[in-house]
């Protein structure tokens, strides 16, 4: 005949069973918690592009209308936007060069048209969790399939 089991290692047989439990659920929680967190940053990261691509934009329109010559032209560089000095005074059409959000780098996907940056892109390929709700300028992301769809380009007619 087999023994009995005492009711002291029954009951640590239950809280065993009870702490694998306890980490299980846990896993779970802190899991989900690090989805939720990803997706808040994410869309912390497309709000900054959103601004920087803006900025990017509407620096590159002041240099376009803002050239002293009757022959308007776009900057060759980024750099340009920092100091414009094709007037008799200096310009600074941009702070800084901005980094994109997305890949971390200053190293955006230029828009050119004859050698000359009309615009700016990022260059990851990942997919926007933004898909609607665009301001009016920006009503052509909506539905983008990466960021770089979200194209920043100049508006000579808007300032």
């Amino acid at each position: 005949m087999a023994p009995f089991m005492s009711s002291g290692s029954i009951q640590r047989g239950f809280t065993y069973i009870g702490l694998l439990m306890m980490i299980a659920v846990s896993g779970i929680g802190l899991a989900a918690l690090g989805e939720a967190w990803h997706t808040a940053s994410q869309r912390e990261k497309e709000k900054e592009l959103l601004f920087a691509g803006g900025q990017i934009q509407a620096a590159i329109t002041r240099y376009y209308q803002q050239t002293p010559s009757p022959i308007k032209q776009y900057p060759a560089k980024l750099e340009d936007l920092l100091l414009d000095k094709r007037g008799p005074k200096p310009q600074h059409h941009l702070r800084r060069i901005y980094i994109d959000p997305m890949t971390a780098s200053r190293n955006w996907g230029l828009i050119k048209e004859q050698e000359r940056i009309v615009g700016v892109y990022s260059r990851s390929n990942a997919r926007p969790f933004k898909q609607d709700g665009f301001d009016e300028a920006q009503q052509a992301f909506s539905g983008a399939e990466s960021y770089r769809d979200w194209e920043f380009m100049a508006k000579p007619g808007i300032d």
